[in-house]
């Protein structure tokens, strides 16, 4: 099956499915994007590798399956064929559909921890950005305002959805501190100005602490109020009877 996504060629080579699991090969590249191209297998929507397209190093994305199962060696050399015939056929495929439109979808994003917050405790935060083409978009982070350390920052590959447009997460970590605000912003051709999700840790002062003390005070003083009222009428009600 071939997908044409102009100026994006994405080629799903046969999907195997049995028992309701599919399995998937994806090749994609890119028009005029220098050392671009992706080598994807997927199962289920997960990646179990891809190919450095640089290196043509295989990389396992799944631990369970990278214990169990030992890559093809051969599939470096099938992906330098793979993204060459991917780049090959853009032009030709863009000339035999008599130059379509560039399908172009706006990403929408999401910011949110790895694990529960707390102030001092390592953390990471994911910045997921989902439902977009073309696969090309940049994301940057902040904290309180000023660009974050590189080295904090990491990236997954462009995982492509079941109806061809495309997600990718970003990773930073940090520690968290009360008060402060991280960002994480996108950029993509179809936004007139970047997609700014925010992200705030939150202030836990003495004050919060003795006000909710006294909100479970205030409770546990409502509820032997209701006891005390109906033992008094359960006791009422035994000396009308008497």
């Amino acid at each position: 099956m071939w997908m044409i996504l102009f100026p994006v060629l994405l080629i799903c080579l046969p999907q195997c499915s049995q028992s309701g699991h599919l399995l998937r090969f994806l090749t994609f590249c890119q028009r005029d994007v220098p050392r671009d191209g992706q080598y994807d297998i997927e199962f289920d929507g997960d990646q179990l590798l891809f190919v450095d397209p640089v290196t043509y190093k295989t990389v396992q994305r799944l631990p369970e399956f990278a214990e169990q199962w030992t890559p093809d060696p051969g599939l470096g050399e099938d992906t330098y064929v793979s993204v060459g015939t991917c780049k090959y056929n853009i032009p030709r495929a863009i000339k035999g559909e008599k130059n379509p439109p560039e399908v172009i979808v706006s990403p929408t994003s999401l910011i949110y921890p790895r694990q529960e917050m707390e102030p001092g405790v390592p953390n990471i935060l994911i910045c997921f950005v989902n439902e977009f083409h073309p696969p090309t978009v940049e994301i940057t982070w902040t904290r309180n305002g000023l660009p974050v350390d590189q080295s904090d920052i990491s990236q997954t590959q462009y995982y492509s959805n079941k109806d061809f447009s495309f997600r990718i997460s970003s990773y930073l970590s940090f520690t968290p501190e009360e008060g402060d605000i991280y960002s994480c912003s996108v950029d993509h051709v179809s936004l007139q100005e970047p997609l700014i999700r925010f992200w705030e840790v939150e202030e836990h002062t003495d004050q919060q602490a003795v006000e909710t003390a006294v909100c479970v005070c205030g409770v546990i003083l409502g509820l032997i109020g209701v006891v005390t009222g109906l033992w008094f009428i359960l006791k009422a009600n035994k000396f009308c009877q008497a």
